[in-house]
């Protein structure tokens, strides 16, 4: 492996003890206060992706005294929820609460940045690191990923320093963090094999199934396990389509493998095997590719490309991945609203215990009805028909009367059913339908409900009574006999009485 001095070898002969000419210092710190500024005014402005409020529910489950997989559907290992939902507990149910979130992920992007100069030793690696776009955007978000590589990089310091169960435990904590970590910890191996590094395996293999056992048997005695099992392995694996380039991995690997051995006296050589070991396996296998995927490979590939590089051509890179970030990102355009505007609509139109659908949790706060989610994998799976589509049927047994805004990700059926009975109130549903000229209309999800024109109680009987407040209606058929002409619509009256109505859409320029 690596000397004392550094993951790269001994700093002066690497050149990190030439003195930088007053040009490039001053491109060094312009660089420096380019990437801070970027980096407040995205983490501000950047728009949220859609694994953020997915990751933010599953936290606000735990906070609730729920379990994850048991009593509410999750894909992810846990550890990541754990940890972060004492903060949001903290933080509270507010709209901006994603924001709060992403402060956490401020502090595991400087750990990975410096860990990455103590690994190996150069400023370079750690500003490409910075500024490389996917990472600086990603490393933004609160998402599994950044505890994920934080974990991996403390463990390849543990490796370095000999304490091999050390890195044994934190491989472990990262496999409670992302599955993905399982390909890390034979990329270490088969790395170490190739590069013929001692890496002391028995007293890593010792410390690895530590964290994961302590996680299993919480599960298990809380009667979580079947439910941990479905979520996290079944779900991810069944109805997937192998990847195309499969057949291309024994190829790839002897590739690499013959590239290793002829290099393998360069003290190089088990970072990039390893590295390249990871990459040719995902590509290869993994059927949901994206940049969050190579995390972890991303401050090694800085650790190899800096002492590679001139410091020129490395400031040259810096700039043009700041210029790209800006392009990219927008970061002065405000693109939170739309995620901020519908969780205001959330906290106004329900409360705490009433349940809505949603897709997979982008209204955060309260539960969903339906138990499986309807990001990639769960479409592709009702497509095939492993999940059954019983939206209408959970959505009546759970009295809900609320639900997130029309879209295609709805599997159809459930689709169908909430068009027909629910209600545009801007960027969140109520439950009630548009009434006819004949004055009929017909209720699906039982509760209260209120006749109304677009200036308040419509004047007129509802089932014959005359209609002065909101009243419970069973479902099936009704019909309200109008005072006067007009459109109509029947509405759950708590959504009404909270200021909601499809006559006054909320905030619906987006």
């Amino acid at each position: 492996m690596r000397n004392a001095a550094g993951w790269v070898g001994i700093p002066g002969e690497l050149g990190d003890d030439v003195p930088m000419t007053l040009r490039e210092r001053a491109g060094v710190w312009g660089l420096v206060a380019a990437g801070l500024v970027l980096r407040l005014l995205c983490f501000l402005n950047y728009r949220f992706d859609s694994d953020e409020p997915q990751h933010l529910h599953v936290a606000w489950g735990w906070t609730q005294g729920l379990v994850q997989y048991r009593d509410f559907f999750d894909n992810h290992a846990p550890l990541f929820h754990i940890v972060t939902a004492p903060i949001l507990s903290l933080v509270g149910e507010r709209s901006d609460a994603l924001l709060w979130m992403r402060a956490p992920m401020l502090l595991l992007f400087a750990v990975v940045l410096g860990v990455t100069y103590a690994i190996g030793r150069r400023w370079e690696a750690v500003l490409l690191l910075a500024l490389f776009p996917p990472f600086f955007l990603k490393s933004l978000e609160y998402r599994t990923d950044n505890l994920w590589t934080a974990l991996w990089m403390f463990a390849l310091v543990a490796l370095i320093r000999k304490r091999a169960f050390l890195a044994g435990l934190l491989l472990g904590l990262a496999l409670c963090v992302s599955l993905k970590t399982v390909l890390l910890i034979v990329t270490l191996g088969g790395a170490a094999a190739i590069a013929k590094e001692k890496l002391n395996a028995k007293w890593a293999l010792l410390g690895i199934p530590i964290a994961p056992a302590i996680l299993a048997w919480y599960f298990h005695i809380k009667g979580a396990w079947p439910q941990l099992v479905l979520c996290v392995f079944t779900f991810n694996t069944r109805g997937a389509e192998p990847s195309p380039l499969r057949f291309a991995w024994p190829f790839a690997m002897a590739a690499l493998l013959a590239a290793a051995w002829r290099f393998r006296k360069n003290p190089d050589t088990f970072l990039a095997t390893a590295a390249g070991i990871f990459t040719i396996t995902l590509v290869c296998f993994w059927t949901l590719i994206s940049p969050r995927d190579f995390l972890p490979l991303m401050p090694l590939a800085a650790i190899l490309i800096a002492p590679a590089i001139p410091r020129s051509v490395t400031l040259a890179l810096c700039a043009i991945f700041a210029v790209s970030i800006a392009w990219y990102a927008k970061p002065l355009v405000n693109q939170t609203d739309e995620q901020i505007t519908m969780l205001n609509q959330v906290l106004g139109m329900t409360r705490p215990g009433e349940p809505l659908m949603d897709y997979k949790g982008e209204t955060i706060f309260r539960r969903r009805p339906f138990y499986y989610i309807f990001e990639k994998i769960g479409r592709g799976q009702v497509r095939s028909g492993l999940i059954v589509d019983t939206i209408p049927e959970s959505i009546i047994a759970a009295r809900c009367h609320a639900a997130q805004a029309d879209g295609a990700f709805w599997p159809p059926r459930g689709r169908e059913f909430m068009r027909k009975n629910f209600l545009d109130m801007g960027r969140i549903r109520a439950s009630g339908q548009w009434i006819g000229d004949d004055g009929t209309f017909s209720i699906a999800v039982p509760g209260d409900y209120v006749v109304i024109d677009p200036n308040g109680i419509a004047a007129g009987a509802l089932d014959d009574s005359p209609q002065l407040a909101s009243r419970a209606l069973e479902a099936g058929a009704h019909r309200f006999a109008r005072a006067h002409d007009g459109p109509l619509a029947v509405i759950w009256a708590p959504a009404f009485a909270r200021g909601y109505s499809p006559f006054h859409l909320r905030d619906r320029e987006f």
